[in-house]
């Protein structure tokens, strides 16, 4: 199953795929603002919710960033969804936004999430479906 939220006016689009063992998320766009993060992140976690997927692999493709202080803010609001329990495997396309997301990723850590960035889909999905 295929499910795309792209809707007229935004500025990015976030396609679905049930894998079967977890849900597959792409998330393409040219602008990186805390807005659109905010809004394809909660996406992505209301999918997961209503998916009934406790493991979920995002594919980032936005070569624009958000400050490192936007990270911070985005990540601690996101902490209020209940996905506590969602395992995400993350893979930005733009490495040079590794040391962001790095930060990121520590954060959500320290906020109960389980979480790691990759460098490719396959390492990230090895690290998904080991548990």
């Amino acid at each position: 199953m295929n499910v795309s939220s792209t809707e007229i006016g935004k500025k990015y689009s976030v396609s679905f795929e049930d894998r079967g063992r977890y849900l597959f998320a792409l998330v393409k766009g040219d602008k990186g603002t805390l807005e659109i993060a905010t809004s394809y992140w909660s996406e992505i976690a209301q999918e997961a919710i209503r998916s009934g997927l406790k493991r979920v692999l995002v594919i980032e493709d936005i070569p624009e960033m958000i400050t490192i202080a936007e990270v911070h803010q985005l990540v601690t609001g996101l902490a209020d969804l209940p996905v506590k329990d969602v395992r995400l495997a993350f893979v930005d396309l733009h490495a040079e936004h590794a040391s962001l997301n790095n930060f990121g990723i520590l954060v959500g850590e320290n906020r109960g999430f389980s979480l790691k960035a990759f460098d490719t889909e396959e390492a990230a999905e090895n690290w998904l479906l080991e548990v």
